[in-house]
């Protein structure tokens, strides 16, 4: 079993992007989470079937960044998102 942790600035996207790997292209979340969800799926690497826990970390309070300190503990990956239309999202990678 893998996990993968994707941050970044609310409503920058993570949700859908998600919602799209996790459970195809004609699924749109019709909520967003309040702190986190996490959806498990199964993938082929080299031909080894490998358990992908994909947690979708929200960020829209002070508590919400608290919080993600908490979901780092056994991460193997983390995908940091940023809206390419809000500078202050690119800057919000390096500053948070």
């Amino acid at each position: 079993r893998r996990k993968l942790i994707v941050v970044g600035d609310h409503a920058c996207g993570k949700t859908c992007l998600l919602t799209v790997f996790a459970k195809g292209p004609d699924i749109f979340p019709q909520t967003f989470p309040t702190v986190f969800e996490s959806w498990v799926m199964d993938i082929e690497i080299d031909g080894k079937r490998i358990a992908l826990t994909l947690w979708d970390i929200a960020m829209g309070t002070v508590e919400h960044v608290r919080l993600r300190a908490l979901s780092y503990p056994d991460t193997h990956a983390v995908l940091i998102c940023f809206a390419v239309d809000r500078v202050e999202a690119l800057d919000n990678v390096y500053e948070k």
